[in-house]
This record gives structure tokens, sequence and C-alpha cells, in this order.
């Protein structure tokens, strides 16, 4: 399964998508974009959200698919990441066709099922990140304090308290997700997830940063044979895909602000026009 959400020009506001899904009998024919879209290429099927409705507010013109992936009509084509990968794609979707059972939730209430979709992959971004990618063997316990130790500089008290530090965010992080999850058994899609989200994003970062700080002039190196600096420098870059992934640091920012704060809403005016007379640029 792969997740077909963002568009070109529907990232940050995701109502605002404009792929379209036009019912042909016991099908609807898809045509539109996708990008960003994590390991398309071997997925079988697709969680698509796309237009079913031009004529109401962004928000209830919206339906949920799981959407075939092998097929003519749908197009992968993988991106080159900043890490060297290419995990991530764009797809073009040209008369691709979705059985009208494979609709999830009722048409053109895409949008509250999303909201569930979304509330567990932050929970899954927020619960756990991935690790170094060398493969060696980096000793049982905290990372940083084996690294530290590996390095000669445990004892140094800058150190231990750039260590504490990440330890700290990782133990609050943790409390915040178990009381996440028991929202989530109350059958809520909580704003919660969004905190954890954020909270791991900015542990990513600092991890990567104290990793370097430890490794010192050492972390400018790369390359099989200096695993630990490749680690530090891969970890480095591979921070911004939980800032960006499943909703931009940005962005959970706002849903915190609103949701959990009580803070007024940013202005959306088009909000309550139909969709059709929104402007693009």
């Amino acid at each position: 399964m792969c997740l077909l959400y963002s568009e070109p020009g529907a990232g940050s506001d995701l109502a605002g998508v404009r792929t379209r899904a036009d019912r042909q009998g016991d099908q609807f024919v898809i045509n539109g974009q996708k990008v960003w879209t994590s390991y398309a290429a071997s997925a079988d099927y697709g969680m698509l959200i796309a237009r079913t409705n031009w004529e109401v507010p962004k928000h209830r013109g919206i339906s949920f698919f799981f959407l075939p992936m092998k097929q003519p009509g749908v197009e992968v084509r993988p991106l080159r990441q900043i890490t060297g990968e290419s995990q991530f794609n764009e797809v073009f979707f040209t008369d691709a066709h979705c059985p009208e059972e494979n609709l999830l939730g009722e048409l053109g209430e895409g949008w509250g099922v999303l909201q569930t979709a979304l509330a567990y992959e932050r929970s899954a971004m927020g619960e756990a990140a991935r690790g170094p990618r060398s493969g060696v063997p980096e000793g049982s316990g905290e990372p940083l304090i084996a690294l530290a130790r590996e390095a000669g500089m445990l004892g140094d008290p800058l150190i231990r308290q750039e260590i504490a530090r990440v330890i700290g965010l990782k133990k609050l992080n943790a409390l915040n997700a178990a009381r996440a999850k028991a929202d989530l058994k109350q059958g809520t899609s909580s704003p919660l997830m969004s905190l954890g989200k954020l909270a791991m994003s900015r542990i990513l970062h600092e991890e990567a940063r104290v990793r370097t700080l430890i490794l010192g002039a050492g972390s400018l190196l790369e390359g099989p044979e200096h695993p630990r600096a490749d680690d530090a420098n891969f970890l480095t870059l591979n921070a911004y895909f939980t800032s960006i992934g499943g909703g931009t640091d940005q962005i959970q920012r706002n849903i915190i602000g609103e949701r959990v704060l009580g803070l007024p809403k940013e202005p959306e005016v088009d909000r309550h026009i139909p969709f059709r007379e929104v402007r693009t640029s």
C-alpha cells in the first residue's frame, strides 16, 4: 500500500486536491497527479484521495479510494532524494480505473476518512524513525551513549548534557504517544498525534546534531570506511523526511495551536465556496 495524498498544488493544504475521480457505471475513472509517494513502484494499492464533486466547498467534495496500482494509466516516476535514495515518487493517472467497491466511506466524505488515516500515519512517525543505514552495531542501550563511549567523549560534561537532553525528549515523546493512543482507542483521530510527530522531527534533528558534535571533524568523512560519520551524515539529511512527510512541521504547529491549545484558526477565504470557484496560481 502507498499513500496517494499530496499533489504539486496541494501539499500543506490537502483539501485543495485536483486529481479527479469521475463515475462511469460501476467504476471511477482517475485523472491527475500525486507526488512524494513512498514506495509507489512496488505497491499493489494506493490510498487515494480524489475530487468527486466540484460544486461544493473543498473539504466536502473529496472521496477516499483503494486504487489498484498495477494497471495501465498509472505511471510512477522515482524522485532522487538528498540521501541518494529514490523512495519517493511522482504518480500520474491517465484514465486509470477504480472499482466502485473500493470506495472507503461515503462518496464525498473522504476528508473524514483521511483524518483518521493521517492520525495513524502521524502516530507511526511519532513513535519510531529510521536508524543508521551502515549496519555496523552501535552497542546496546542509548545509541548516543554508545557512540560517545566509543569516541572517548562520554566524560565530557557538554556531551553528557546534550545526550541527556535528547533522552529527555524521547521519554517525553513516549509518554505523549501513550496518551494519544489512549485517545485512538476511544475512536477519535486525536490532534495529539501532531505533537508526537513534531516531537520526533525535533528528536531526529537533535540526535543527528549531537552525533556530529561527538564525532567532531571526523563527521566530515563519508563512505563505508567511516561508518560512524557516514551514519551521522545520513541521519542529518534523513531527518528532513520526518519534517516534511505526513504533514510538515509548520502544519503540525498549526494543528497543535488550533486543536490542542485552542488558538484562533488561520483565515481560509476559500473554505465555504464551491471548489470550482477557488482561484489557483
